[in-house]
């Protein structure tokens, strides 16, 4: 009796390693797949391709924008210069 007992115990414990080994496998497969459909989901290309815009704006109006400042400091500059040289006159 104490034999079959032991064998009993030792199928139910294989099948109980069987079983979370399979469930390992399978929430890692799971996650992988997940991750792959995050990845080709079409909103996210359309998000890529809506950043890639926003920067090239950004960099249109940060270029934009040291145009306007070179041209107000020359101006600044310039007044500066008549400034000085109509209190020397």
């Amino acid at each position: 009796m104490e034999d079959v007992l032991g064998f009993c115990a030792l199928v139910l414990t294989m099948l109980m390693m069987v079983g979370v080994s399979a469930w390992f496998c399978c929430s890692i497969v799971e996650s992988l797949v997940k991750m792959r459909r995050g990845l080709k989901k079409p909103g996210y290309n359309a998000l890529l391709r809506q950043n890639k815009r926003l920067k090239s704006f950004l960099a249109n109006g940060a270029e934009e924008n040291l145009h306007l400042r070179k041209g107000y400091y020359t101006d600044v500059i310039r007044r500066k210069n008549n400034h000085v040289s109509r209190d020397v006159a």
